[in-house]
């Protein structure tokens, strides 16, 4: 099983600037993860200033080394 390390969230304000969210998952499992997800995602919906945003999940490699998945691709909220 792949260990997630970090959770990513990239998203564009109104204004056109970039920002991001990195955090640790709570658990390794994945209603915890989808949990999390929807912790970080829900209240940048609800802001109504999003442009976009996307989810990158940070895991380890089986060589020890660091990877990066797309989870969520680039999800436009105007």
């Amino acid at each position: 099983m792949v260990h997630v390390e970090e959770l990513q969230v990239f998203y564009r304000d109104n204004t056109g600037n970039l920002h991001t969210i990195k955090q640790a998952p709570s658990e390794q499992t994945i209603p915890a993860i989808k949990s999390d997800v929807a912790a970080i995602v829900q209240p940048l919906k609800e802001r109504g200033n999003i442009e976009y945003y996307y989810l990158v999940v940070k895991v380890r490699k089986s060589g020890g080394g660091f990877g990066y998945r797309t989870m969520i691709p680039k999800t436009l909220l105007v």
